[in-house]
Parts: C-alpha cells; structure tokens; sequence
C-alpha cells in the first residue's frame, strides 16, 4: 500500500472506493476532493457538501437519513477500514483512531445512490505518526 493516493469517487459508488491507502492507529493522514456531483436530478454539490440548483448557490442540504447526519448531502466522506464514516469535506486532516484503509465516498443516504451522477476526486495522504 502506498502513503498517498488519488482516487476517483463515483458518486453512485454506495461502499465507497478504497484509496490503496493504509493508516495505523495514531498517523495523521488528510484527504481532499475536488470536481462536482449531483443526486438526482436538479442539484449539483462539491466535496465541502454546497449545492447549486439551476444554477444558483442553494446552501448544504442536511438529511437526517445520511450515512453522515451531521454532514450535508453531497459531502465527501471518510473512514478507516470498517470504521465509523465522517465528513472530510473540500480538505481534512485526521489522527486514525484504528487501524486500516482509507475508504472515500459521497455523503447520501443509504439506499438511494442510485440516481446520483458525477464524480469527485480525492487525495488522500499519511503523514505517519506525528
């Protein structure tokens, strides 16, 4: 595995994408996305989770429902292994908490990634233990 990766992120893509990248518990790694997504039809999102309706800034969509709550619909999001999912937005640096692969994925809820299009790209980046 190496200490860095950039990843395609479908946004359809309900399991996430495994980065190829390893943490041990304690290294402090980042992740950072980029492009543009939608969920279904009519909102466009960026990684840091805001949305565009035709067009226009439409402020984050939060839904009780997503795999991360307290994150807005269209966020990237993060875990190690089969850790717990959490917000790492447009850039985010973390401690791992376990050990793992880092695993990247869009902020939806569970069931209908299905009419989602688009794609980000994320980098993700150990830093080792810090």
């Amino acid at each position: 595995m190496s200490n860095s990766s950039v990843v395609t992120v479908p946004a359809k893509a309900e399991d996430g994408v495994k980065s190829g990248v390893t943490v041990s518990r304690d290294d402090v790694f980042t992740v950072s996305g980029s492009g543009r997504a939608a969920y279904g039809r009519d909102a466009t999102t960026y990684p840091d989770g805001t949305r565009y309706i035709d067009g226009k800034y439409a402020g984050a969509y939060m839904k009780a429902e997503g795999v991360v709550p307290g994150a807005p619909i269209g966020t990237l999001i993060v875990r190690v292994g089969s850790g717990p999912w959490f917000a790492a937005g447009s850039a985010q640096t973390f401690r791992a908490l376990e050990d793992g692969e880092v695993i990247v994925a869009y902020n939806d809820w569970p069931g209908k990634y299905g009419d989602n299009s688009g794609e980000y790209v994320a980098t993700v980046e150990n830093h080792g233990s810090i």
